[in-house]
């Protein structure tokens, strides 16, 4: 999870729904019936939705290969040390 995407993604979101429920009651009491920024606000609000789902689908670099075991032979990566194990005795005849 990249924690800067979710914070900035409920920081837009958060930011379009209060534009929206602005610019959505100076709309009723203007009495304007073609306003963009109840428009932009919504979208904004689904980018910043968008931005943060996002940042919590996103793994963060090098997670994955922590637990992982690597040959020092040939380089090849192993979930765990009894596969590494089989790999050199099999590969490399250790």
């Amino acid at each position: 999870m990249k924690r800067s995407f979710l914070i900035v993604g409920i920081i837009l979101l958060a930011i379009g729904i209060a534009g929206y429920l602005v610019t959505s009651q100076t709309n009723l009491i203007g009495g304007r019936t073609h306003n963009i920024y109840p428009l932009a606000a919504i979208g904004l609000a689904v980018l910043g939705a968008l931005v943060a789902v996002g940042g919590v689908m996103m793994s963060q670099t090098g997670a994955k290969t922590a637990n992982q075991f690597k040959c020092d032979k040939c380089g090849m990566t192993f979930g765990s040390q009894a596969a590494l194990d089989q790999h050199s005795k099999d590969k490399h005849g250790k």
